[in-house]
C-alpha cells in the first residue's frame, strides 16, 4: 500500500499549510472577541485556490475527492490553530454542497455554481431543539402545495447562520414516519416566513454566529428539492463528508496541540534543565505523536475509501471520527498540562484549541451514536434498537 501523496496533493497541503500560517496572529482576537472578518477569511483562502477543492469541474470545482479535501482540512486547522479558515473549504466543497450533487440537474444548476464559487454561502440545516442524535425523530415539516412545499419548524445549531444565505433543511415530507419521510430541501433566508435568530453563546468555534432558524410558513418551488423522501440512506452519504471533516478538525487540532507543547517543553526550564529532558514529558509526547499517527492512518483509510472519491464509506469515517473525538481532547488537555499552570491562561493558545475541541466532540454525531454504528457493523445479525 503506497502512503506517498502525489505531486499535485504535496502542492495543496503546501497552499493550505501557508494560508494557514497567514492567520495565526488573529485567531485568538476572533475568539476573545466571538466576532470575525469572514468575508476576508474566505477571500485569503479563495486567493490560495482552495475553494471547491472536491467538486466536479463542471460547477466550478478543481475536480479533487475526500482524500484532497481532507489534506486541505488538516493543514489549515494545524497551521491556523482555528476551526474558521477551514470553514470556506467546508462551504465550498463539503456536504452541503456535495449534498446537491445527488439531487436534480435543476437545483445544482440553480445554487451550485454560486456555491462552488463563494458567492453564495449554504448552511446545513439539521439540528431540532428536540433530533439532535436522533435526526429520524425531527418535526420540521414540507407540505405539498401545488408547485411548492409549505415549510414549518425550528432548527438550531446553523453554523454560518449569520454569514450565508441559503440553508440546506431537512424536512419531514407528507407526515410519513421515520426515516423514510426525510429529506432537504434548499431554504433562503430572504424567503417570507423565514426568521434567523443569534443563537448561544459557545465556549468554542467562536467567531460567526451558530444561529436557529424558525419556519413559519415558508413557501419553496418544488425545484428547491435536493433529496426527496424515501432516500434517507443516499442522503446520508453526504453526511460522510461532514465526518471527515471531523477527522481533519482533530487531526488538524491535535497536532497543533502537539505542536505548542513541543515547543514549549523544550523552552521552559525546571531544577536546571529544560523540562523536556524528564521521562514523563516525553513520553507524553511520544503518547500523543502515536495517538496522532494512529488517526491519520484512520481518517486517510476513510478518505481513500470514498465512494466515486467523494462520498467516504460509512464504517471507515465513523470508526476514524469516533477515534479522533476520543483521543483529541485527552491530547489537547495533556498539551495544556505540560503547560503547567500558564496552559490555563490566555496568554497560550493551548486553552483555546482545547475549548474548541470540547465543542466539537458530538459534532457530526455524538460519540456514543458512533459507537452504536461501529457496533451495528460489527453484529449485523443483531439489531441494537434506541427506539
Amino acid at each position: 500500500m503506497d502512503f506517498a501523496l502525489t505531486a499535485s496533493q504535496q502542492d495543496l497541503q503546501a497552499r493550505a499549510e501557508k494560508v494557514g500560517r497567514s492567520f495565526a496572529d488573529e485567531v485568538r482576537q476572533w475568539d476573545e472577541l466571538d466576532q470575525a472578518p469572514y468575508r476576508e477569511i474566505f477571500e485569503r483562502v479563495g486567493a490560495a485556490d482552495l475553494l471547491g477543492v472536491a467538486m466536479p469541474k463542471k460547477y466550478g470545482g478543481k475536480g479533487g475527492g475526500a482524500v484532497e479535501y481532507l489534506l486541505v482540512v488538516e493543514a489549515l486547522f494545524r497551521y491556523a490553530q482555528s476551526w474558521l479558515p477551514p470553514e470556506p473549504v467546508f462551504c465550498t466543497s463539503g456536504p452541503g454542497p456535495s449534498m446537491f450533487l445527488l439531487g436534480d440537474e435543476a437545483v445544482r444548476e440553480k445554487y451550485l455554481h454560486d456555491i462552488v464559487a463563494g458567492r453564495r454561502g449554504c448552511n446545513i440545516a439539521l439540528t431540532e431543539p428536540d433530533a439532535g442524535s436522533a435526526l429520524t425523530h425531527l418535526k420540521t415539516t414540507a407540505a405539498a402545495d401545488h408547485d411548492s412545499l409549505i415549510l414549518n419548524g425550528h432548527k438550531n445549531f446553523l453554523t454560518g447562520s449569520n454569514v450565508n444565505e441559503l440553508n440546506a433543511t431537512f424536512v419531514r415530507f407528507a407526515d410519513v414516519a421515520g426515516a423514510k419521510g426525510i429529506g432537504a430541501v434548499v431554504v433562503e433566508d430572504s424567503m417570507p416566513g423565514v426568521e434567523v435568530r443569534r443563537g448561544p453563546t459557545f465556549v468554542g468555534d467562536r467567531g460567526i454566529h451558530h444561529g436557529e432558524m424558525i419556519l413559519t410558513d415558508v413557501r419553496v418551488p418544488k425545484e428547491n428539492i435536493i433529496v426527496g423522501p424515501g432516500q434517507f440512506a443516499r442522503l446520508m452519504t453526504a453526511f460522510n463528508l461532514e465526518r471527515l471533516h471531523n477527522c481533519g478538525f482533530w487531526l488538524g487540532y491535535s497536532q497543533a496541540a502537539y505542536d505548542e507543547a513541543a515547543r514549549y517543553v523544550q523552552q521552559r526550564e525546571a531544577f536546571g534543565k529544560p523540562i523536556i529532558d524528564f521521562q514523563s514529558v516525553y513520553h507524553a509526547l511520544a503518547d500523543m505523536w502515536v495517538q496522532i499517527e494512529a488517526l491519520r492512518l484512520l481518517a486517510y483509510r476513510a478518505a481513500a475509501s470514498a465512494i466515486e472519491g467523494r462520498f467516504p464509506q460509512l464504517a471507515e469515517v465513523t470508526q476514524a471520527k469516533l477515534f479522533g473525538a476520543t483521543v483529541g481532547p485527552q491530547i489537547t488537555l495533556k498539551a495544556m498540562e505540560l503547560h503547567g499552570g500558564y496552559g490555563a491562561t490566555t496568554d497560550f493558545s493551548v486553552q483555546r484549541i482545547h475549548r474548541d475541541c470540547v465543542t466539537n466532540v458530538v459534532a457530526g454525531g455524538a460519540p456514543a451514536v458512533l459507537r452504536n454504528g461501529v457496533a451495528a457493523g460489527l453484529f449485523p445479525n443483531r439489531k441494537f434498537r434506541q427506539t
